[in-house]
């Protein structure tokens, strides 16, 4: 049991796997929601819309955290606390490039497709100041 080293943390980070961010509502109280990422270049980047609660306490304080963990044997995760920027033009082959990690190719493109016709996505790119990885040998 341990710490991952750097290559095992980003194999297992460039698996598609769901992660839960934290943000903090306008009152301080935290909201947990689900999330699609992509870690790159020692960031996170995580593709989302303007009406999203998570986007809503982001604009207000930008401060996150968030989890990724296996389902299964052995066990392995790792957590982030992160400022958050946030981008609003240019994004649509970033977030091209998060939709297929977990829809594919065909479904991940289209996905995005029909959604950035709505014209509300942002890129939240989230810069850590803590990263914590472990791993159960």
């Amino acid at each position: 049991m341990g710490r991952m080293s750097e290559q095992e943390m980003q194999a297992f980070l460039d698996e598609p796997r769901v992660g839960h961010m934290v943000t903090l509502q306008p009152d301080g109280s935290p909201q947990a929601a689900p999330i699609w990422y992509e870690y790159r270049d020692g960031k996170f980047l995580v593709w989302t819309d303007r009406f999203t609660r998570r986007f809503k306490n982001i604009s207000g304080d930008p401060r996150v955290t968030m989890s990724i963990a296996s389902d299964d044997q052995p066990y392995r995760y790792v957590t982030v606390e992160a400022t958050v920027t946030i981008r609003e033009t240019d994004i649509e082959a970033t977030a091209i490039s998060i939709a297929t990690r977990y829809k594919g190719l065909e479904s991940g493109t289209a996905f995005v497709e029909d959604y950035q016709k709505e014209g509300v996505s942002v890129l939240l790119i989230l810069a850590p100041s803590k990263l914590v990885s472990w791993k159960d040998d």
